[in-house]
Protein backbone atom coordinates (compact mmCIF):
# COMPACT_ATOMS: atom_id res chain seq x y z
CA UNK A 1 0.00 0.00 0.00
CA UNK A 2 3.05 2.27 0.23
CA UNK A 3 1.93 3.44 3.66
CA UNK A 4 3.24 2.32 7.09
CA UNK A 5 0.97 -0.22 8.77
CA UNK A 6 1.12 -2.90 11.41
CA UNK A 7 -0.72 -6.23 11.08
CA UNK A 8 -1.54 -8.63 13.94
CA UNK A 9 -3.78 -11.58 14.64
CA UNK A 10 -7.17 -10.86 16.13
CA UNK A 11 -6.99 -12.77 19.41
CA UNK A 12 -10.63 -12.42 20.45
CA UNK A 13 -12.21 -14.26 17.54
CA UNK A 14 -13.72 -16.88 19.86
CA UNK A 15 -15.89 -14.20 21.46
CA UNK A 16 -17.63 -13.45 18.16
CA UNK A 17 -20.89 -15.13 17.08
CA UNK A 18 -20.50 -18.31 15.07
CA UNK A 19 -22.13 -16.84 11.94
CA UNK A 20 -19.44 -14.12 11.81
CA UNK A 21 -16.55 -16.48 12.54
CA UNK A 22 -17.79 -18.74 9.77
CA UNK A 23 -18.10 -15.92 7.24
CA UNK A 24 -14.81 -14.05 7.72
CA UNK A 25 -11.15 -14.35 8.57
CA UNK A 26 -10.05 -11.60 10.96
CA UNK A 27 -6.86 -9.62 11.46
CA UNK A 28 -6.16 -6.26 13.08
CA UNK A 29 -4.36 -3.48 11.26
CA UNK A 30 -2.86 -0.28 12.60
CA UNK A 31 -2.52 2.73 10.28
CA UNK A 32 -1.64 6.23 11.47
CA UNK A 33 -1.86 4.98 15.04
CA UNK A 34 -5.45 3.76 14.62
CA UNK A 35 -6.35 0.10 15.13
CA UNK A 36 -9.16 -1.41 13.11
CA UNK A 37 -10.56 -4.84 12.32
CA UNK A 38 -9.91 -6.36 8.93
CA UNK A 39 -12.59 -8.87 7.83
CA UNK A 40 -11.86 -11.03 4.77
CA UNK A 41 -14.94 -12.93 3.49
CA UNK A 42 -14.35 -16.69 3.22
CA UNK A 43 -17.06 -16.92 0.57
CA UNK A 44 -19.11 -14.44 -1.44
CA UNK A 45 -21.20 -12.14 0.80
CA UNK A 46 -23.76 -9.71 -0.61
CA UNK A 47 -23.63 -6.02 0.21
CA UNK A 48 -26.67 -5.97 2.50
CA UNK A 49 -25.18 -8.74 4.65
CA UNK A 50 -21.77 -7.06 4.74
CA UNK A 51 -23.36 -3.76 5.79
CA UNK A 52 -25.18 -5.47 8.70
CA UNK A 53 -22.09 -7.52 9.66
CA UNK A 54 -19.96 -4.36 9.79
CA UNK A 55 -22.36 -2.70 12.21
CA UNK A 56 -22.38 -5.82 14.42
CA UNK A 57 -18.59 -6.19 14.36
CA UNK A 58 -18.08 -2.54 15.29
CA UNK A 59 -20.49 -3.01 18.18
CA UNK A 60 -18.81 -6.21 19.42
CA UNK A 61 -15.15 -5.22 18.96
CA UNK A 62 -15.25 -1.48 19.53
CA UNK A 63 -13.19 -1.02 16.38
CA UNK A 64 -13.90 0.19 12.88
CA UNK A 65 -14.38 -2.73 10.49
CA UNK A 66 -12.78 -2.83 7.04
CA UNK A 67 -13.57 -5.52 4.46
CA UNK A 68 -10.60 -7.05 2.63
CA UNK A 69 -11.62 -8.47 -0.74
CA UNK A 70 -9.90 -9.66 -3.88
CA UNK A 71 -12.60 -8.38 -6.23
CA UNK A 72 -15.70 -6.17 -6.20
CA UNK A 73 -18.51 -5.82 -8.70
CA UNK A 74 -19.14 -2.31 -9.97
CA UNK A 75 -22.50 -2.28 -8.16
CA UNK A 76 -21.09 -3.42 -4.81
CA UNK A 77 -18.19 -0.98 -5.02
CA UNK A 78 -20.54 1.92 -5.75
CA UNK A 79 -22.77 0.93 -2.83
CA UNK A 80 -19.81 0.70 -0.45
CA UNK A 81 -18.59 4.14 -1.52
CA UNK A 82 -22.10 5.55 -1.31
CA UNK A 83 -22.66 4.22 2.22
CA UNK A 84 -19.12 4.95 3.43
CA UNK A 85 -18.25 1.27 4.00
CA UNK A 86 -14.44 0.90 4.21
CA UNK A 87 -12.69 -1.69 2.05
CA UNK A 88 -9.29 -2.87 0.84
CA UNK A 89 -9.46 -4.22 -2.70
CA UNK A 90 -6.39 -6.41 -3.14
CA UNK A 91 -3.46 -4.24 -4.17
CA UNK A 92 -5.64 -1.99 -6.32
CA UNK A 93 -7.67 0.28 -4.06
CA UNK A 94 -7.99 1.22 -0.41
CA UNK A 95 -10.95 3.17 0.93
CA UNK A 96 -10.63 4.15 4.60
CA UNK A 97 -12.92 7.20 5.03
CA UNK A 98 -12.62 7.11 8.84
CA UNK A 99 -8.91 7.86 8.39
CA UNK A 100 -9.39 10.26 5.48
CA UNK A 101 -7.41 8.00 3.14
CA UNK A 102 -8.13 6.85 -0.39
CA UNK A 103 -5.58 4.84 -2.37
CA UNK A 104 -6.26 4.09 -6.01
CA UNK A 105 -3.96 1.86 -8.05
CA UNK A 106 -1.32 2.11 -5.30
CA UNK A 107 -1.23 5.93 -5.45
CA UNK A 108 -1.93 7.61 -2.11
CA UNK A 109 -4.41 10.45 -1.99
CA UNK A 110 -4.51 11.68 1.59
CA UNK A 111 -7.86 13.38 1.90
CA UNK A 112 -6.56 16.53 3.48
CA UNK A 113 -8.91 19.46 3.46
CA UNK A 114 -9.23 20.52 -0.20
CA UNK A 115 -8.02 23.97 -1.15
CA UNK A 116 -11.39 24.84 -2.65
CA UNK A 117 -14.83 23.29 -2.45
CA UNK A 118 -16.06 21.63 -5.66
CA UNK A 119 -18.75 23.52 -7.55
CA UNK A 120 -21.15 20.55 -7.36
CA UNK A 121 -20.71 20.40 -3.57
CA UNK A 122 -21.40 24.14 -3.37
CA UNK A 123 -24.47 23.76 -5.57
CA UNK A 124 -25.69 20.96 -3.29
CA UNK A 125 -25.37 23.20 -0.22
CA UNK A 126 -27.24 26.02 -1.97
CA UNK A 127 -29.97 23.55 -2.94
CA UNK A 128 -30.38 22.57 0.71
CA UNK A 129 -30.81 26.22 1.63
CA UNK A 130 -33.23 27.16 -1.12
CA UNK A 131 -35.35 24.01 -0.92
CA UNK A 132 -35.27 23.94 2.90
CA UNK A 133 -34.05 20.34 2.99
CA UNK A 134 -33.60 19.15 6.58
CA UNK A 135 -31.91 15.82 5.76
CA UNK A 136 -31.18 13.84 2.63
CA UNK A 137 -29.39 10.63 1.71
CA UNK A 138 -26.95 10.20 -1.16
CA UNK A 139 -29.78 8.79 -3.27
CA UNK A 140 -32.09 11.68 -2.35
CA UNK A 141 -29.54 14.33 -3.29
CA UNK A 142 -28.64 12.56 -6.53
CA UNK A 143 -32.30 12.71 -7.60
CA UNK A 144 -32.69 16.34 -6.54
CA UNK A 145 -29.51 17.47 -8.31
CA UNK A 146 -29.99 15.23 -11.34
CA UNK A 147 -26.52 13.68 -11.07
CA UNK A 148 -25.14 10.23 -10.31
CA UNK A 149 -24.97 8.82 -6.78
CA UNK A 150 -21.21 8.49 -7.25
CA UNK A 151 -20.97 12.26 -7.80
CA UNK A 152 -22.95 12.97 -4.62
CA UNK A 153 -20.80 10.44 -2.74
CA UNK A 154 -17.75 12.51 -3.64
CA UNK A 155 -19.58 15.63 -2.37
CA UNK A 156 -20.29 13.87 0.94
CA UNK A 157 -16.66 12.74 1.20
CA UNK A 158 -15.48 16.28 0.54
CA UNK A 159 -17.76 17.80 3.17
CA UNK A 160 -16.53 15.29 5.74
CA UNK A 161 -12.98 16.61 5.30
CA UNK A 162 -14.13 20.07 6.39
CA UNK A 163 -15.41 18.57 9.67
CA UNK A 164 -18.52 20.74 9.85
CA UNK A 165 -20.67 17.93 11.27
CA UNK A 166 -22.97 17.95 8.24
CA UNK A 167 -22.62 14.28 7.29
CA UNK A 168 -23.98 11.54 9.54
CA UNK A 169 -24.04 7.78 9.13
CA UNK A 170 -27.42 6.36 10.07
CA UNK A 171 -26.29 2.75 10.19
CA UNK A 172 -28.19 0.60 7.70
CA UNK A 173 -29.75 3.74 6.17
CA UNK A 174 -26.31 4.97 5.07
CA UNK A 175 -24.96 8.50 5.08
CA UNK A 176 -27.17 11.56 5.30
CA UNK A 177 -26.51 15.26 5.06
CA UNK A 178 -28.21 17.00 7.96
CA UNK A 179 -29.34 20.58 8.43
CA UNK A 180 -29.45 20.75 12.23
CA UNK A 181 -29.70 24.53 12.51
CA UNK A 182 -31.93 27.17 10.97
CA UNK A 183 -30.96 28.24 7.48
CA UNK A 184 -29.25 31.47 8.52
CA UNK A 185 -27.06 29.54 10.98
CA UNK A 186 -26.39 26.95 8.26
CA UNK A 187 -25.27 29.72 5.90
CA UNK A 188 -22.96 31.16 8.56
CA UNK A 189 -21.50 27.67 9.08
CA UNK A 190 -20.76 26.94 5.42
CA UNK A 191 -19.94 30.48 4.27
CA UNK A 192 -16.17 30.19 5.02
CA UNK A 193 -15.80 27.20 2.68
CA UNK A 194 -17.92 28.55 -0.18
CA UNK A 195 -16.03 29.95 -3.13
CA UNK A 196 -16.52 32.81 -5.53
CA UNK A 197 -18.12 31.23 -8.63
CA UNK A 198 -16.48 33.80 -10.94
CA UNK A 199 -13.47 32.28 -12.70
CA UNK A 200 -12.59 35.25 -14.89
CA UNK A 201 -14.08 38.43 -16.33
CA UNK A 202 -14.25 40.19 -19.68
CA UNK A 203 -14.32 44.03 -19.54
CA UNK A 204 -16.17 44.95 -22.72
CA UNK A 205 -16.36 48.08 -24.80
CA UNK A 206 -19.86 47.05 -25.92
CA UNK A 207 -23.02 45.39 -24.69
CA UNK A 208 -22.85 41.62 -25.34
CA UNK A 209 -25.05 40.51 -28.27
CA UNK A 210 -26.48 37.54 -26.34
CA UNK A 211 -29.23 37.27 -23.75
CA UNK A 212 -27.38 36.47 -20.54
CA UNK A 213 -28.42 36.40 -16.87
CA UNK A 214 -27.16 39.33 -14.81
CA UNK A 215 -24.68 38.74 -12.00
CA UNK A 216 -22.38 40.61 -9.62
CA UNK A 217 -23.61 44.01 -8.45
CA UNK A 218 -26.25 44.04 -11.20
CA UNK A 219 -27.80 40.94 -9.63
CA UNK A 220 -27.49 42.50 -6.17
CA UNK A 221 -29.36 45.58 -7.43
CA UNK A 222 -32.05 43.30 -8.89
CA UNK A 223 -32.76 41.68 -5.53
CA UNK A 224 -32.53 44.89 -3.47
CA UNK A 225 -32.81 48.68 -3.65
CA UNK A 226 -29.08 48.96 -4.32
CA UNK A 227 -28.17 51.21 -7.26
CA UNK A 228 -26.12 49.36 -9.85
CA UNK A 229 -22.93 50.60 -11.53
CA UNK A 230 -23.17 52.60 -14.73
CA UNK A 231 -22.47 49.36 -16.59
CA UNK A 232 -24.25 45.98 -16.30
CA UNK A 233 -22.60 42.73 -15.27
CA UNK A 234 -23.58 39.45 -16.93
CA UNK A 235 -22.94 35.77 -16.22
CA UNK A 236 -21.80 33.14 -18.68
CA UNK A 237 -20.99 29.50 -18.03
CA UNK A 238 -17.59 28.09 -18.98
CA UNK A 239 -19.27 25.86 -21.55
CA UNK A 240 -20.90 28.90 -23.17
CA UNK A 241 -17.58 30.73 -23.28
CA UNK A 242 -16.16 28.10 -25.62
CA UNK A 243 -19.19 28.34 -27.89
CA UNK A 244 -19.82 32.10 -27.90
CA UNK A 245 -16.19 33.31 -27.73
CA UNK A 246 -16.68 36.60 -25.79
CA UNK A 247 -12.95 37.17 -26.14
CA UNK A 248 -13.63 38.28 -29.73
CA UNK A 249 -15.72 41.26 -28.54
CA UNK A 250 -14.12 44.73 -28.18
CA UNK A 251 -12.57 45.12 -24.73
CA UNK A 252 -11.15 47.88 -22.53
CA UNK A 253 -8.31 47.77 -19.97
CA UNK A 254 -9.48 46.82 -16.46
CA UNK A 255 -8.63 50.26 -15.08
CA UNK A 256 -11.10 51.90 -17.49
CA UNK A 257 -14.88 52.00 -17.12
CA UNK A 258 -16.36 49.30 -19.37
CA UNK A 259 -19.65 49.27 -21.23
CA UNK A 260 -20.38 45.87 -19.66
CA UNK A 261 -18.69 43.01 -17.85
CA UNK A 262 -19.11 39.30 -18.53
CA UNK A 263 -18.27 37.00 -15.61
CA UNK A 264 -17.39 33.41 -16.50
CA UNK A 265 -19.06 31.24 -13.86
CA UNK A 266 -18.09 27.80 -12.62
CA UNK A 267 -21.74 26.84 -12.18
CA UNK A 268 -25.23 28.23 -12.61
CA UNK A 269 -28.00 27.58 -10.11
CA UNK A 270 -31.45 27.55 -11.77
CA UNK A 271 -33.34 30.49 -10.30
CA UNK A 272 -36.45 32.33 -11.42
CA UNK A 273 -37.19 35.84 -10.19
CA UNK A 274 -40.02 37.79 -11.81
CA UNK A 275 -39.19 36.29 -15.23
CA UNK A 276 -35.82 38.04 -15.10
CA UNK A 277 -32.63 36.26 -16.17
CA UNK A 278 -30.45 36.50 -13.06
CA UNK A 279 -28.10 34.28 -11.08
CA UNK A 280 -29.39 33.11 -7.70
CA UNK A 281 -29.13 35.62 -4.82
CA UNK A 282 -26.63 33.68 -2.70
CA UNK A 283 -24.30 33.14 -5.65
CA UNK A 284 -24.68 36.84 -6.37
CA UNK A 285 -23.30 37.52 -2.89
CA UNK A 286 -20.49 35.02 -3.44
CA UNK A 287 -19.59 36.65 -6.79
CA UNK A 288 -18.63 39.94 -5.13
CA UNK A 289 -14.97 40.80 -4.62
CA UNK A 290 -13.42 42.10 -1.38
CA UNK A 291 -13.58 45.75 -2.48
CA UNK A 292 -17.29 45.50 -3.27
CA UNK A 293 -18.06 43.70 0.00
CA UNK A 294 -16.31 46.46 1.97
CA UNK A 295 -18.70 49.08 0.58
CA UNK A 296 -21.27 49.87 3.33
CA UNK A 297 -24.03 50.19 0.71
CA UNK A 298 -23.23 46.72 -0.64
CA UNK A 299 -23.00 45.35 2.87
CA UNK A 300 -26.54 46.60 3.56
CA UNK A 301 -27.82 45.06 0.33
CA UNK A 302 -26.20 41.72 1.18
CA UNK A 303 -27.89 41.75 4.58
CA UNK A 304 -31.20 42.51 2.88
CA UNK A 305 -30.80 39.45 0.63
CA UNK A 306 -29.90 37.22 3.57
CA UNK A 307 -32.96 38.38 5.50
CA UNK A 308 -35.22 37.84 2.50
CA UNK A 309 -33.99 34.41 1.45
CA UNK A 310 -32.52 32.81 4.58
CA UNK A 311 -34.51 33.95 7.60
CA UNK A 312 -36.95 31.10 8.12
CA UNK A 313 -39.57 33.25 9.80
CA UNK A 314 -39.73 35.40 6.65
CA UNK A 315 -39.11 32.73 4.04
Amino acid sequence: MHIPFKEEEYTYEDTLPLFLRGAYEFRTLQVKGVNFLCAAPKEKVNFTAMHKHRIKLKELTGMECVFCVDSLSAYKKEKMLEEGVPFILGEKEVYLPFLGIVLNNAVIKDKNQPLRIAYLTQKMLLTILYQKISNASVTDMAKILGVSKMSVTRCFDELETFELGLIQNNGTAGRYIILKKDRKAFWDLIRPILRNPVEKQYFLDCIPPWTLPVSGLTAISHFTMFTDNYYPTYAMLKQQEKELQPISLPQVPQEEIPAAIIQIMGYFYPFEEANKAVIDPLSAILSLNAEELNDPRVEGAVQEIIEKYLYDERA
